[in-house]
């Protein structure tokens, strides 16, 4: 199955990466429930003060979807103070059976 990757590492302002966790998680909640998710979750690294959303899609429709969501731009709005820097990367996957 063909799928869409998105990768979207947040560099957090000083002191606000709780911040970003506690107002991601209705969009996590809401984004499992969309039509077209396949997964979404949110990584925090051990190594920098970063956050990073790794999704997966059926589609880039599902994608699209998802960005217009009442959820995603709520999120968008709620985190934008806390976020110093965000760099997305959305990548045209293929499932390989190894």
């Amino acid at each position: 199955m063909d799928f869409i990757l998105v990768l979207a590492k947040i560099e957090p302002k000083e002191g606000c990466q709780d911040s970003i966790i506690e107002v991601s998680k209705d969009l996590i909640f809401e984004t499992l429930q969309e039509d077209g998710n396949i997964d979404y979750q949110l990584l925090q690294s051990i190594e920098e003060d970063t956050l990073t959303f790794v999704e997966k899609w059926e589609s880039p429709d599902a994608l699209k979807k998802h960005m217009a969501s009442p959820h995603f731009l709520n999120f968008g709005e709620e985190s934008e103070e806390f976020i110093e820097n965000m760099t997305i990367q959305v990548i045209a996957a293929d499932e390989l059976s190894l």
